[in-house]
């Protein structure tokens, strides 16, 4: 009979009470014992992750243009239609068609090679660091937020996630300015400024209607874009070599321009580093498929393969530019001409349509992942007083309030620069973010070696023999469900255990403890190394001030105020998986290590006096809580430290 309802059970028509097939699976696969408390919400209210909504409405009974239009349906992504189109639309912008001949003119071909490559070495090692991430803990909704949060705190991901928002809000007024340039000479309005901004206006305001439609419009739209992007590029390198424009500076492979544009000549007011800032800005879309997270299949392999597919599709875009800009063009031209590439291609209306569709691809880009961090900031109520950002409309949650703050800002900074001024204000939010990713990921992996250390003291066989302890108490397995954990790695069982996760629900923890996994070994995770990490973030805070130390500075303040802010308005956020390791108690050992003093990270041993006639034991105190570790020993008890002690004496 018991077997019989079992096999009812399995075929229950969930779809009858309002449930998708997902959150059925979901439902009939919770047997691991913990008591699911998340509802349809990801760990710390982040959107929903149930395929359908209960009791949402049949697309049926209503107008097909509403079913068809203005209902974002829920689906999920996979590498090539979510991350790697997402990152290439985004890192293959307006810079590169209407910067890259006046980097090659400034800095020369030569270094402006170097640029190129710095770029993409600096953006690459946060790629591999947020890989690393994604890789050794689980991904949910939020994107870079959820990254930074997940690892080192909700404090440091709400006041760097509020930061990274605002970059990417003023990147998107970058790359509409661009559209904006483009389009005002393609009809004749030349360099007016207000017809500029009007038509950046316009098309911030269609890419957000674009938004509203749902992610399904966003991807569909975006194969388009990526197409036109990639013939635009294949028409640029082909007219260079069969096509030549004397009048306007182009002559052709056969000329001596490549020697000509070999090195640099600056302008004043304009060194390496301030090109090498009006060229950064292209790159940082390469984190758009993290952005994507709550929308993909398999966060942990989509986003390492897509996103690493993408920066070397890019890389080679990037120098397809620069070097064949160089060597057909003559520098004078480059320096004040910024649509020679469209005169360079065999058509130029095709570049011209790449050079839009790159403007509005970045924006879109902007547009569709920033509202959502905004989001998840909101829905974890991290920082006060921005609850209504988190308000979500249909299955997938789009953040039509966070879309309008983000909007908002884009048409503020729209009014007030352009291109080159906007390019290094866009620079130092991204660098400062990536910064914190490199070092969320060396912090992580600090962490996992001293959780491991710690955690080995569970296979020490002498030390289970050797004290009197209930190996099998269920008290000390609810309080650290590390030993459960361990317990199962090891094989063993416990014979007081009950054996059915019915009977063992009393025993049972609510919530399995976050954990950090190993480093799978997968063909690019030996190219994620934490050294490599915290030598990029160096490096870019490094470049933040090299590039405009006063925007570094103020970013750097910003960040810090916010982070204040959180930490007296809202102090119970949520901590994150890299709390054991501390970067500065790290950097004083490493000093003591260097100047030949010995640094050992000993285990504290509790030894009671020793009274004749009185049987004793001692015990092991493996860890002091944090609470009352300020608070004095009291029961006639002393500490011991030693770095070697013999248990069995």
């Amino acid at each position: 009979m018991e077997g019989n309802n079992r096999d009812k059970s399995k075929d229950i028509d969930w779809s009858r009470f309002g449930l998708g097939a997902e959150t059925a699976q979901r439902v009939r696969a919770n047997t691991s014992g913990f008591v699911d408390l998340s509802n349809d919400y990801g760990a710390g209210g982040h959107q929903a992750s149930g395929a359908n909504e209960l009791f949402a409405e049949e697309q049926g009974d209503v107008p097909w243009w509403k079913s068809n239009f203005f209902i974002s349906q829920p689906v999920l992504f996979g590498t090539w239609d979510g991350v790697f189109t997402s990152c290439l639309i985004n890192i293959f912008g307006v810079i590169v068609f209407l910067r890259s001949g006046w980097i090659v003119s400034e800095a020369g071909v030569m270094n402006a090679v170097l640029i190129v490559l710095a770029t993409v070495f600096t953006a690459l090692i946060s790629v591999l660091s947020a890989v690393g991430i994604c890789e050794r803990c689980r991904i949910e909704s939020g994107g870079v937020y959820f990254v930074i949060a997940h690892t080192l705190g909700s404090r440091f991901g709400g006041s760097l996630g509020l930061l990274y928002c605002f970059g990417q809000a003023v990147g998107c007024a970058l790359n509409v300015l661009g559209f904006g340039e483009s389009m005002a000479e393609l009809i004749g309005l030349g360099s007016s400024a207000w017809a500029v901004q009007l038509i950046a206006i316009a098309a911030v305001l269609l890419l957000s209607v674009i938004n509203v439609a749902g992610v399904k419009w966003v991807i569909k739209l975006q194969f388009m874009l990526l197409l036109i992007l990639l013939l635009a590029g294949l028409d640029f390198a082909v007219g260079s070599f069969v096509h030549t424009d004397i009048e306007h500076g182009v002559e052709g492979w056969l000329s001596d321009n490549l020697e000509k544009n070999m090195w640099s000549n600056y302008t004043e007011g304009y060194s390496w580093f301030t090109v090498f800032g009006v060229f950064f800005p292209t790159i940082t879309g390469i984190l758009s498929g993290i952005n994507m997270s709550g929308d993909l299949k398999a966060p942990s392999t989509n986003i390492p393969n897509g996103t690493l597919a993408a920066i070397s599709t890019g890389t080679l875009l990037y120098l397809v530019f620069i070097i064949f800009l160089g060597a057909t063009c003559v520098r004078a031209d480059l320096l004040t001409d910024f649509m020679i590439a469209g005169k360079v291609s065999a058509i130029s209306v095709l570049l011209l349509a790449g050079l839009y569709v790159s403007s509005m691809s970045s924006c879109l880009g902007a547009m569709y992942g920033t509202p959502r961090v905004l989001q998840s900031i909101a829905l974890e109520n991290v920082i006060p007083g921005i609850g209504i950002l988190g308000t979500g409309r249909g299955p997938n949650k789009v953040p039509l309030y966070s879309m309008a703050c983000v909007a908002v800002v884009t048409f503020a900074f729209i009014l007030i620069g352009n291109i080159n001024t906007l390019a290094p204000i866009v620079t130092m939010p991204y660098l400062l973010t990536y910064a914190c990713i490199d070092y969320s990921y060396f912090a992580l992996a600090q962490t996992f070696d001293i959780q491991h250390q710690r955690e080995q003291r569970f296979y020490r066989s002498k030390v289970h023999q050797s004290y009197s302890i209930e190996a099998d108490d269920n008290d000390l397995d609810r309080l650290f469900p590390e030993r459960t954990r361990h317990k199962t790695l090891r094989g063993e069982s416990s014979s007081n255990s009950p054996s059915s996760p019915e009977e063992n629900s009393e025993t049972t923890p609510i919530s399995p403890k976050p954990h950090i996994h190993s480093k799978p070994k997968n063909w690019y995770s030996s190219l994620c190394n934490r050294w490599l990490s915290l030598f990029g973030a160096l490096l870019k805070i490094f470049i933040m001030f090299l590039v405009n130390y006063a925007y570094a500075i103020a970013c750097i303040t910003v960040v810090f105020l916010v982070w204040l802010y959180i930490g007296t308005a809202n102090p119970a956020v949520k901590p994150g998986l890299a709390t054991d390791f501390r970067f500065l108690r790290w950097i004083k050992n490493l000093l003591l290590r260097c100047c030949g003093k010995r640094v050992t990270d000993y285990e504290q041993i509790v030894v009671t006096p020793v009274h004749p006639g009185l049987d004793v034991t001692s015990s092991q105190l493996n860890e002091d809580n944090e609470d009352f570790s300020n608070r004095r020993r009291y029961h006639q008890s002393a500490t011991v430290h030693g770095h070697m002690v013999n248990i069995e004496d």
